[in-house]
């Protein structure tokens, strides 16, 4: 990539750095004129919560989950426009219980231990429910029409077998019937032709279950009974079963797998647990854990099983307590020297997390871990090759949706909402294509080698039909984004396209006023002062001297 692209990242960089409370002026020891001698002094940094993009991000890369929990906290305070400034970014009492929900959750999902090979649920007919009927020596006696069941925790969806132990007293001109249900409803009918218990027969059939508690039943249905003749027709019942699922092949849960794979450890032991506390830990606090932390969270699992259960959940409560802790939760700098109070260098593993949640929003990976454990990644070289590898990473989308998203306010879009009775060919296709536009443009100007000034002047752009067809291009075909030149009269970089243009709109006209200050403050850094008192506003209709357009 070219010296213009890691100059520009550099510029990003050192803004994010300034709004995140990484500089400050120094005016009483140094010159403010560029280009003079200056011994700038650093400021103290904030500790950083993790946003909630960071939060859902890390505990991706971290557990592999697909859940987003942060999704549910309470919205991120902004400062200076985006929502990752340390210095506004609080903790309230309710997003430390929720903090502590997710991780229940997450740790659940992480250690569930599914079924492996199909299983065997057998109910004696003496323990099974009943509607009718007594006990007989042989099993169960339903000597009238009636449903002996049992209901079953089934942990998943699937075709299970089920089947039952009976034989009939004959009576009258027909054989007993009996039928096998699920949750009341009729799986099969069968004719019982044993008339004995040394004869017994077993009768099953084949159902599809859904998993949850599912009530498993064997019925009596066509009862005889003429007391005068002694005749009398039951249905002895020895026992029940469901078996399965069947046909279906069982992975286990492999994350589950991987996590417990304790190498030559036996699982539960302590070294065992100590190897996957350590790994888990240094994982999550994104720096090697100490050994007394480490002692405390084994000390943890020991207290669990003490009090007598088992060693998967005390191995649950201890990672519950790693994504609770603040060493998660906050990216925490202490510098090479703890005790020292002054100035002084990040640490590899410190560098490390600033970079990665720069380009990833998220936790370093295994190779920014190996940089920071042997300590290259403060070579300069090392760390522009770890930038080149992690901006070419799909992970750095983030720079895309967070960084971008909120300093060029992509995701003001989303809330900008003009009138349909001024713009009726406004649709939320259009508004989806005008986002999609802006994000295919930062993405060229982030990930290719081109100059910064193009994010104003330049003149291609990403459309697909629906936006073509509102900018008044008439030659395009295709599905899809498609990169297209634009007249340089009409469009030419950031400032002229729709999305940007409509989320610094009022519902029913443009407002020049709120593109400028836009401008002003966030390209040019150089926020107008409060209007004075009495200004009024400027009227909505048409003028003498034009429209407000004009």
């Amino acid at each position: 990539m070219g010296s213009r692209y890691y100059k520009w990242l550099l510029m990003v960089a050192l803004v994010i750095g300034c709004l995140g409370g990484g500089c400050r002026d120094n005016d009483d020891d140094a010159d403010s004129t560029y280009g003079e001698s200056v011994e700038a002094l650093p400021s103290k940094v904030t500790i950083h919560r993790l946003n909630r993009s960071e939060y859902n991000n890390t505990v991706r890369d971290l557990l592999g989950t697909e859940m987003r929990p942060a999704d549910d906290f309470p919205v991120d305070d902004f400062g200076y426009g985006f929502d990752n400034i340390a210095d506004v970014l609080t903790v309230s009492p309710l997003l430390v219980e929720l903090y502590a929900y997710a991780a229940e959750k997450m740790v659940a999902e992480l250690l569930d231990d599914p079924i492996t090979e199909p299983q065997l649920w057998h109910v004696e007919a003496e323990t099974a429910e009943t509607t009718v009927g007594g006990a007989a020596t042989d099993g169960w006696n339903l000597w009238s029409n009636g449903e002996l069941y049992s209901v079953i925790n089934v942990p998943m969806d699937g075709r299970y077998q089920i089947s039952a132990r009976v034989y009939a007293t004959r009576a009258g001109d027909e054989l007993a019937r009996s039928s096998l249900m699920v949750d009341g409803a009729i799986v099969e009918t069968f004719s019982v032709e044993a008339s004995s218990a040394q004869e017994m027969q077993i009768i099953e059939a084949v159902a599809d279950i859904s998993a949850g508690l599912r009530q498993i039943s064997v019925t009596f249905d066509n009862d005889y009974y003429e007391p005068e003749a002694g005749l009398d027709r039951n249905l002895i019942v020895d026992w029940i079963r469901l078996a399965g699922p069947i046909d279906v092949e069982l992975p286990g849960n492999p994350r589950r797998n991987a996590f417990l794979n304790c190498g030559v450890q036996e699982v539960g032991s302590e070294a065992c647990t100590r190897m996957i506390l350590e790994e888990f830990a240094t994982s999550a606090y994104r720096r090697p854990i100490r050994e007394d932390e480490l002692d405390g969270l084994v000390a943890l699992v020991n207290l669990v099983e003490s009090m007598g259960d088992s060693w998967d959940l005390g191995i649950g409560v201890a990672l519950e307590k790693v994504l609770t802790s603040p060493h998660f939760i906050y990216r925490i700098e202490y510098g090479i020297d703890i005790e020292n109070t002054g100035p002084q260098s990040l640490t590899a593993y410190e560098l490390a997390s600033r970079l990665s949640y720069f380009l990833w929003s998220s936790m370093p990976d295994e190779e920014l871990f190996d940089k920071a454990r042997d300590g290259s990644i403060l070579n300069h070289e090392v760390l522009k090759a770890q930038a080149s590898r992690m901006l070419a990473d799909p992970k750095a989308e983030s720079l895309v949706q967070n960084f971008a998203g909120q300093w060029l306010h992509i995701k003001a879009i989303d809330d900008a909402f003009p009138d349909v009775w001024y713009f009726p060919d406004f649709d939320e296709q259009l508004r989806a294509s005008m986002k999609a536009e802006m994000q295919h443009f930062v993405r060229s100007l982030l990930f290719q080698d081109r100059n910064l000034l193009d994010l104003l002047k330049a003149e291609n752009g990403w459309v697909d039909a629906r936006l073509a067809s509102h900018y008044g291009i008439d030659d395009f075909t295709g599905d899809g984004f498609q990169e297209v030149w634009l007249s340089p009269y009409q469009r030419g970089g950031i400032l002229t396209q729709a999305g940007w243009l409509m989320s610094r709109s009022y519902p029913t006209r443009t407002s020049p006023v709120k593109r400028g200050k836009w401008i002003l403050e966030h390209l040019l850094c150089s926020p107008p002062a409060p209007p004075p008192p009495g200004v009024e506003g400027l009227e909505e209709s048409e003028s003498e001297g034009g429209t407000i357009r004009e």
